[in-house]
């Protein structure tokens, strides 16, 4: 894994603004027509490539632009998994069970939001959701074979871009993540359940390190989920809750070198009020336990902002890298790189410079307008130079 030795390297979580080609790329996914598909996905990995170049992104991701979580992916990680319609009032996700949906405080922002999304565009508005995937019965692992597909097309892309695998970092889902969106109809108990989850997961992990990638763990899950348990439990039951998932995360992980791994949580990528997020002190020992090299968080959010006095009391384990979000994905402002320097000179004092690698709070693909988001990862590494000279010399 890549370490700040002489200056502050930039990195971000992983989803980008969309390539021109997205739109054939994901209905030729739907198609089943393979080769489109990847012909296709390798031409947008390419244009993501140049695109990060271009905003001086060190440690770069493909753009995710490519993925979804549907039948068609956990049907083809495993078994037990099927979809079903929903019924009136349910929704596909937790999110239906926000606690700032409940009541009428928000209700009038909640129309218009669940309508229009984080990044409203002329005369498009949210499709309805019409079916749930649930857990009907014994999940097994099926088959490394699509993600060695997935990993060798990736690869190819960033073969024919010039991109070192040195440079890149491949997202996968966590189990903590997957909660969100797989329901459990199936285990009688939430650890069978919860681990379940993480047999969906666990040969994409395998397969990404022995690939020789960097394996980031999504799991926005560890800190966003408190929001949503309905009806509400105490702090100390919540992480209870967690503990599982993270247990679960690392059973995943067994036989996978720590320096291989990087770890990403946040409050989720919405737009919304975030008056009911869950403070890190709760959870920052639970975040640590993950076996992983790097734990990549937010940190811009004027919610979150604050968050730098935890580490004042609570330290980063040895050997270890922080990946803090200087740039947030919640705003059209660009943050001046001034400001940046300011946030990462900060953390490094914290820190150690050398544990520091500049990062943004969620991936800036479908949560910024799409110039936005380039002009927000310009804003990154404009910062992240202006700091490593004041850190350096």
């Amino acid at each position: 894994m890549k370490r700040s030795t002489d200056r502050i390297l930039t990195t971000h979580p992983g989803r980008l603004p969309d390539p021109s080609v997205r739109d054939a790329v994901m209905q030729a996914r739907e198609s089943g027509d393979r080769a489109t598909f990847e012909t296709l996905t390798k031409q947008g990995i390419g244009e993501m490539v140049a695109l990060q170049r271009e905003a001086g992104v060190d440690i770069m991701s493909d753009g995710e632009f490519w993925k979804a979580r549907d039948q068609l992916y956990y049907g083809s990680r495993a078994t037990g998994i099927a979809s079903k319609p929903l019924a009136a009032g349910e929704w596909p996700s937790l999110l239906g069970t926000h606690q700032e949906r409940i009541g009428t405080r928000f209700a009038e922002f909640f129309a218009i939001y669940d309508k229009l999304g984080n990044t409203p565009r002329p005369g498009v508005t949210v499709a309805p959701f019409v079916e749930k995937s649930v857990m009907v019965g014994e999940v097994k692992a099926i088959s490394p074979s699509p993600i060695l597909a997935d990993i060798a097309m990736v690869k190819d892309a960033l073969a024919a871009a010039g991109q070192s695998t040195d440079g890149y970092f491949y997202p996968v889902l966590g189990p903590g993540w997957l909660d969100h969106f797989v329901f459990n109809e199936y285990y009688k108990t939430e650890e069978e359940y919860v681990f379940a989850l993480a047999e969906i997961v666990k040969e994409d992990f395998k397969a990404v390190v022995e690939a020789g990638l960097t394996l980031q763990i999504d799991d926005p899950g560890l800190l966003d989920r408190w929001s949503m348990v309905h009806p509400p439990v105490s702090v100390e039951e919540y992480i209870r809750q967690e503990t599982i998932r993270i247990e679960a995360t690392n059973w995943a992980l067994e036989g996978i070198p720590e320096e291989s791994v990087r770890y990403h949580t946040c409050w989720g990528s919405w737009h919304t009020p975030h008056t009911n997020d869950l403070p890190l002190e709760a959870a920052i020992d639970l975040m640590l336990s993950v076996k992983a090299a790097a734990y990549s968080i937010e940190a811009a959010d004027v919610a979150h902002e604050m968050d730098y006095k935890v580490w004042e009391t609570h330290k980063l384990p040895d050997g270890k890298l922080f990946i803090p979000g200087v740039i947030a994905h919640k705003t059209t402002t660009i943050e001046p790189a001034e400001l940046v320097a300011e946030r990462l000179v900060g953390w490094a004092n914290l820190m150690g410079k050398e544990n520091i690698i500049a990062g943004v709070d969620c991936g800036v693909g479908g949560r910024c307008y799409p110039e936005i988001g380039w002009a927000k990862l310009k804003a990154l590494s404009d910062g992240a130079a202006l700091a490593s000279q004041r850190l350096w010399g």
